[in-house]
């Protein structure tokens, strides 16, 4: 899935799969509009899944997984399958380490010098992690064709990895992770206004991890999310990443389907076989 070659040949029966990543200011939607854009997918007969979708079909592609479906009683095997998923999953972030050692050192040494609570510093890096390997192990098991649409990926980890409601986003932090990031094949930019994200996030209930969190904490997290967001779009953009906008801003679902619809349109055209 993220390969260190980025474009690498399958290997015989495999293929590197089509990557479609969403990024914007928490609260913007950026999940319900990446499961909108599976459903519009698989209504079109491809072949398309988030990252938890893929987990169990994937894990059935390993000899491991095969003998679960042999052995196992069939109420068993989703359990089994997804506890094989989340252990492949780890066993694939060393080899990720070793292809992306840049990142991965970077990441590290930034992270440990943010001024934010050492538990929120671990909290940041094993979702990193977890998403490192969860992507390699994806990608080692994927066939030609297969699209994978990741509502928190890489690009959107530069949040994570940045904003907080004590610090203040460095640009140069930023743009460095971009520049180390693994590229998609797209990426969705979610756009809605912050005062948006925040009644949203609001309405729907704060993350665990942020409830300790004051109203003006929250709302100063918030800001410099969006600010941490818009300069690592501008970053892929300027890296020659595909980057679309789709304006998620109390608009009818209808509409934003129809704005999904338009901007993968491109990328499976040109993904398509020629005759």
């Amino acid at each position: 899935m993220f390969s260190s070659a980025g474009r690498s040949r399958p290997g015989p029966g495999r293929g590197r799969p089509l990557i479609v990543e969403f990024i914007g200011t928490p609260g913007a939607g950026k999940t319900t509009l990446c499961n909108e854009l599976v459903s519009l997918l698989q209504e079109d007969d491809i072949d398309a899944s988030t990252i938890i979708g893929a987990a169990r079909e994937h894990g059935l592609r390993t000899v491991a997984g095969q003998a679960i479906v042999r052995l196992m009683p069939h109420s068993f095997r989703r359990a089994f399958l997804w506890q094989l998923f989340y252990l492949l999953s780890i066993l694939n972030i060393a080899p990720f380490t070793l292809e992306h050692f840049r990142l991965i050192r970077f990441v590290l040494r930034t992270q440990l010098g943010r001024p934010i609570p050492m538990a929120a510093k671990r909290h940041v890096l094993f979702w990193f992690f977890q998403l490192a390997g969860r992507g390699r192990f994806l990608g080692t098991t994927s066939r030609d064709r297969e699209m994978l649409v990741v509502d928190d990926g890489f690009l959107h980890r530069a949040d994570h990895l940045n904003a907080s409601h004590v610090e203040e986003p460095d640009a140069y932090q930023v743009t460095t992770y971009v520049d180390l990031a693994p590229k998609p094949d797209l990426v969705v930019f979610t756009v809605a206004g912050l005062d948006v994200c925040e009644r949203r996030i609001r309405e729907r209930g704060v993350w665990p991890h942020r409830r300790h969190l004051s109203p003006a904490e929250l709302s100063r997290y918030l800001r410099n999310a969006e600010l941490v967001v818009g300069l690592a779009v501008q970053r892929a953009r300027e890296r020659g990443w595909t980057v679309v906008e789709v304006n998620n801003e109390d608009r009818g679902l209808d509409q934003v389907k129809r704005d999904l619809r338009e901007a993968v349109g491109p990328l499976l055209a040109e993904s398509s076989p020629r005759g």
